[in-house]
């Protein structure tokens, strides 16, 4: 029976990301699983300290935003290419599973930006669980939302 006892939420501190940790949360808890949430600051090849600890602060207000103050979760930050952070994270850490969002791109976007989690996925040694942002998009936009934003009046029918 496999066991779930460390989980690695990834973050880019997007609403994406707040879903999938909600996710990760979900099943810590069925599990008693210990979280470890990280963010990497893609450094590209050079280290920049500044944005190590400009990121540390939006992970303080991404946690304080998206966790009650009774679920624990081990916060990190690192540099490098996130892929290769994510997955060198997890097996320096002991993690059972990965929870990671997609952001949804197709087409060009995807074959010019790539995907994190799509590499992620390939060259992780545990199993990874995405999260599509459907779930997200169908969260936060309502009908009328789109009708605003369309500039289409809904009139209520004569009596």
């Amino acid at each position: 029976m496999y066991t779930v006892s460390k989980i690695l939420v990834t973050t880019d501190f997007s609403e994406y990301s707040g879903e999938a940790l909600d996710f990760g949360i979900s099943i810590a808890e069925k599990y008693e699983a210990e979280i470890h949430l990280l963010h990497v600051v893609d450094t590209a090849g050079k280290s920049n300290a500044d944005e190590e600890q400009n990121a540390r602060k939006i992970m303080k207000t991404f946690v304080n935003e998206h966790i009650d103050e009774s679920v624990w979760v081990l916060q990190a930050v690192r540099s490098g290419r996130p892929h290769d952070e994510i997955v060198r994270y997890a097996q320096m850490n002991g993690i059972n599973l990965i929870v990671i969002a997609t952001h949804g791109r197709t087409g060009i976007s995807h074959a010019i930006m790539g995907s994190i989690a799509e590499k992620v996925v390939r060259h992780s040694p545990v199993p990874v669980l995405t999260v599509h942002p459907s779930t997200v998009i169908e969260r936060l936009v309502s009908e009328s939302d789109v009708l605003s934003d369309l500039h289409i009046a809904v009139r209520e029918s004569a009596r």
